[in-house]
């Protein structure tokens, strides 16, 4: 059997380092059973853990999205919503809702280069949480329980190469163009942001300034993709 190194072995030093971190191991109630690698989370298998998903929105009501870097272990290459991490088994961030908030804003200041303290957990609106299951290769997969948050704001964002190699604001035609381009041209789509756009995303957009009316607690079981 391989071991740690040679299972990471030629990827990227700074994202091999973050392959170190111990996410939460919950079951499909999203009840907490434990801790372990992000690299065990999503080897092979994988180990279901807990996620969140933030989709920011700026005045215009417009989504911001992201193109992963190339550099990224999993699922490199591909579009996604603004930001998306997991909390980790320190600081609180096991701390449900809470604690996922502290690691959404922990990740928008190291990945999307928001300024510190610029977003409070005040400013991020939790809407629901998703677990799903979804293979990047053969040797790769995601199994999550994702946290989908959103936040409405302008703040300035200086991307981290090394997590991001392109970002840009949409509108729902725009947004519906790049799904629809995802069919026919080399455009490839995080399947999380896929099942956010195809289950969450239309309630979200039009109740930008109600958020309240679309949120609940459950945790909404989607399809193996």
């Amino acid at each position: 059997m391989a071991n740690g190194i040679s299972q990471l072995r030629g990827y990227d030093e700074e994202q091999k380092e973050m392959m170190k971190e111990n996410c939460i191991v919950v079951d499909k109630n999203d009840l907490i059973l434990g801790q372990e690698s992000k690299k065990n989370c999503h080897l092979n298998e994988g180990i279901l853990h807990r996620a969140f998903s933030v989709l920011l929105f700026n005045s215009e009501n417009e989504l911001l999205i992201q193109q992963r870097a190339d550099e990224k272990i999993t699922f490199p290459s591909v579009w996604a919503n603004s930001c998306c991490s997991h909390p980790l088994y320190q600081n609180g961030e096991e701390d449900g809702i809470n604690g996922a908030k502290k690691a959404a804003i922990r990740k928008l200041e190291q990945e999307l280069g928001t300024v510190k303290d610029s977003v409070n957990p005040k400013d991020l609106t939790f809407i629901s949480k998703m677990h799903y299951k979804a293979r990047a290769d053969e040797k790769w997969i995601e199994h999550e329980v994702d946290y989908i948050f959103v936040i409405k704001t302008n703040t300035s964002i200086n991307p981290n190469p090394n997590e991001i190699q392109k970002t840009q604001y949409v509108n729902k035609e725009k947004l519906d163009l790049l799904f629809e381009k995802s069919t026919k041209d080399d455009i490839k789509i995080g399947p999380w942001f896929r099942l956010i756009r195809d289950n969450f995303l239309d309630d979200i957009w039009g109740n930008l300034d109600e958020l309240n009316k679309i949120q609940d607690n459950k945790v909404h079981h989607m399809e193996e993709l």
